[in-house]
């Protein structure tokens, strides 16, 4: 039971982000987590941190929210081990660099029978460590590579078709970058109870959007604030960080912003 995290912001801002108080506001609250990761993109570039430790413990982690990087796009994800080991290889968001710039991507759910299909035999031996979303990240990267798309439209049309695909397998939470955009797709996720942890179910993922009627204004929320917004600014989590605001995603929505401005969305 993952928790992901996502801003695309029209202009850089400072996300003042403690991956520890964010994980127990999504619900992880009586289980250890398994290592965290943040990026902070920068032009075709970015900052990634990841550790396969518990942010609560991490001296690595309170450097990073210490030395907040001001960025357009970011993204951030707490995981809580379910298929691989609890390892560095296996921590999120995974990167890779394609077409002269970083790709990143980040998962929360599981994939079953992703090892076992005939389009990622030839992906098994790619891998850095073993789990399935890695495995995801690279089959996306070689649909992008085979399509040849290059514009952004038919490129969403790759991650949408890709979404679809993987949902037949399990629940499918993802945030991908490609070195300029940000892309989206919202499934369902497992929940943290009194009585245990739930079965998948939606939402996967929610959003909340700023515009200029929030210009100035600061953000303050459970693990994550900005002292100042300027919209657009879209953030996107596995569970609403504060109590206004925040508009849960349909299963199936998939959605692609550059620098604050949604430019395509639909369904998988």
């Amino acid at each position: 039971m993952c928790e992901l995290f996502a801003m695309s912001a029209a202009e850089p801002h400072t996300v003042r982000y403690e991956l520890d108080l964010f994980a127990a506001e999504g619900g992880e609250k009586h289980r250890n987590r398994d290592g965290w990761g943040i990026l902070f993109a920068q032009d075709r570039d970015c900052y990634v941190f990841r550790e396969p430790d518990p942010a609560a413990s991490s001296e690595l982690s309170r450097m990073v929210v210490r030395n907040e990087r001001p960025c357009k796009q970011l993204m951030a994800h707490v995981r809580r081990a379910s298929v691989g080991g609890v390892e560095l290889a296996n921590t999120h968001p995974f990167d890779r660099v394609a077409w002269g710039r970083r790709h990143a991507f980040a998962h929360n759910g599981g994939l079953p029978g992703i090892e076992d299909r005939a389009d990622t035999q030839d992906l098994l031996g790619q891998r850095v460590g073993d789990t399935d979303s890695e495995l995801a990240f690279l089959l996306l990267l070689d649909r992008l590579n085979a399509s040849g798309a290059t514009d952004p439209a038919a490129r969403f049309d790759v991650f949408t078709r890709f979404a679809g695909d993987m949902c037949d397998l399990g629940s499918a939470n993802f945030l991908f970058f490609d070195g300029e955009r940000l892309f989206v797709h919202a499934d369902r996720r497992r929940f943290e109870t009194e009585d245990g942890v739930t079965e998948p179910r939606e939402p996967g993922l929610n959003m909340r959007s700023f515009d200029e009627r929030h210009a100035g204004q600061p953000w303050v929320a459970a693990g994550a604030s900005i002292t100042k917004v300027s919209g657009p600014l879209h953030l996107f989590a596995s569970v609403p960080l504060d109590p206004e605001g925040w508009e849960p995603l349909d299963r199936g929505t998939v959605m692609m912003l550059k620098d604050g401005v949604i430019e395509a969305q639909g369904r998988a």
